[in-house]
C-alpha cells in the first residue's frame, strides 16, 4: 500500500443549507448533505459542531474513499485494582483499544493509495458505559475506538477541523488514553496501580519516603517503572512489611 501525502487543494467546500451543510469533494465533485442532529451535531458545553459517524461517512463516500481498520495496541481482559473510597481494593478488568483508521483509494491498477488516516482509542472504564460490565461492552468500546478513528481521518482529508470537531462526548478517555498505551508499549505499570501501591503502604502505616527506600531495596528506582508482571510480587511485599 503506498502513501500518498494530503494537499490543501483536497479540501472540501461545506456551503451552509439552512441548519445543514452541503460538503463537496474537489476529488469527485460529489456532493452530500450533513444533517444537524444526524450527522454532525453541537455536544452540550461545546460551541463548535462535532462530526458524528454517519457524516463522517458521508465525507469518505464523497471521497470515493474505501475504510481499513487496524488495531495498533490493546489491552484485553487486563485486571485493574484501585482503592474506592472506603479505602477497599476494588479487582475489575479492562478493555482497551488504540484503532488506525486508513482512508485509501484504489487506483485502476488495483494499487491502493492512503489518502488519510486518524487514530481512535477506547476503554471500558469510560463513563458512558454505566453500570454495564467490562464483558458486556467490550465490542462496543472496540467499535467506538473505530468511530473516532474514522471522524479524525474524515476530518483530516477534507480539511473541514475549522467547521466540525471530532466527537468529544466523552473526553475523559482522552486522559487516559496515553496512560493506557504507553503501559501496553513499555508493559509498565499504570498511574492508578502506582496509585494502588502507595495507597497500599498507607493502610499500614508505611510513609511515602519509607516505601520509595524499600522499592529502591527491591531493586526499583522508580515506581513508574515497576513492570506489570511484578505487581502482584511488589503489593505482596509491602504487606509483608506489618508483619515487621
Amino acid at each position: 500500500m503506498a502513501e500518498l501525502v494530503v494537499y490543501e487543494g483536497f479540501q472540501a467546500l461545506a456551503e451552509k443549507k439552512a441548519d445543514n451543510y452541503v460538503v463537496t469533494s474537489p476529488l469527485t465533485n460529489k456532493a452530500v448533505e450533513l444533517e444537524r442532529g444526524v450527522d454532525f451535531d453541537v455536544i452540550n458545553g461545546t460551541k463548535q459542531p462535532s462530526l458524528l459517524k454517519p457524516g463522517a461517512e458521508k465525507i469518505v463516500s464523497a471521497y470515493g474513499l474505501l475504510v481499513h481498520y487496524a488495531i495498533e495496541s490493546e489491552i484485553e481482559n487486563e485486571i485493574v485494582e484501585t482503592v474506592d473510597r472506603n479505602g477497599e481494593v476494588q479487582r475489575k478488568p479492562i478493555f482497551f483499544y488504540n484503532v488506525k483508521c486508513e482512508l485509501v483509494k484504489v487506483a485502476n491498477n488495483g494499487t491502493e493509495y492512503v489518502f488519510s488516516s486518524g487514530y481512535g482509542s477506547a476503554n471500558t472504564s469510560e463513563k458512558r458505559n454505566g453500570w454495564n460490565s467490562p464483558y458486556d461492552s467490550a465490542n462496543a468500546t472496540l467499535k467506538m475506538a473505530q468511530k473516532r478513528a474514522l471522524v479524525q481521518a474524515a476530518l483530516s482529508v477534507s480539511g473541514l477541523s475549522s467547521l466540525f470537531s471530532q466527537d468529544i462526548e466523552n473526553e475523559s478517555f482522552m486522559a487516559k488514553f496515553d496512560e493506557l498505551n504507553n503501559a501496553v508499549k513499555s508493559g509498565t505499570i499504570t498511574q492508578k496501580q502506582g496509585k494502588l501501591i502507595f495507597a497500599t503502604a498507607a493502610n499500614i502505616g508505611i510513609s511515602p519516603t519509607k516505601l520509595k527506600a524499600k522499592l529502591k531495596d527491591w531493586g526499583y528506582d522508580d515506581v513508574k517503572k515497576i513492570p506489570q508482571s511484578d505487581i502482584d510480587e511488589v503489593l505482596q511485599k509491602i504487606n509483608s512489611l506489618k508483619e515487621e
